[in-house]
């Protein structure tokens, strides 16, 4: 792994993004605290940029929303497991073609820059799953967590 991919996953950084939907049903995944948005959103917001950057990062042409409101679902909560089932995949997805692109990246700066845009977006809204989770008491997932 090269600095890029631990980024993506977390490596050393932060906890693995892999990890932070494990074990949650789509009923906490809309539960709302303190008038923030709920973990859903937060899902959906990171797979509205994440697809974002594998585009710019693939050459394809891009559209940048005009206001930060279009990158949010409006819903608060899955329709049903399947659903939520169906976003968490996406999600990992994408981040797994993310890390397969930067093992594959040369240099190249500006797509170095996509890609630590990816790496710190994704960090912060994993602290926010994080702080949502173990305010539900769901942390950590059944996989494992920054517990030490």
């Amino acid at each position: 792994m090269n600095h890029l991919t631990e980024g993506l996953y977390g490596e050393t950084a932060h906890v693995n993004v892999l990890t932070i939907f494990d074990g949650l049903d789509e009923g906490q995944a809309g539960e709302v605290i303190f008038d923030q948005q709920s973990i859903w959103q937060l899902l959906n917001h990171m797979i509205y940029w994440q697809d974002y950057v594998l585009r710019l990062l693939k050459e394809e042409e891009t559209v940048p929303p005009k206001h930060a409101s279009e990158t949010w679902p409006s819903e608060v909560r899955p329709l049903n497991e399947r659903a939520w089932l169906a976003a968490v995949d996406k999600f990992t997805n994408g981040l797994h073609e993310a890390v397969q692109l930067a093992k594959n990246e040369h240099g190249d700066s500006n797509s170095q820059e996509h890609l630590i845009s990816l790496i710190s977006h994704n960090s912060y809204h994993a602290g926010q799953v994080v702080f949502i989770r173990r305010y539900l008491d769901q942390w950590p997932p059944p996989s494992g967590g920054d517990t030490w």
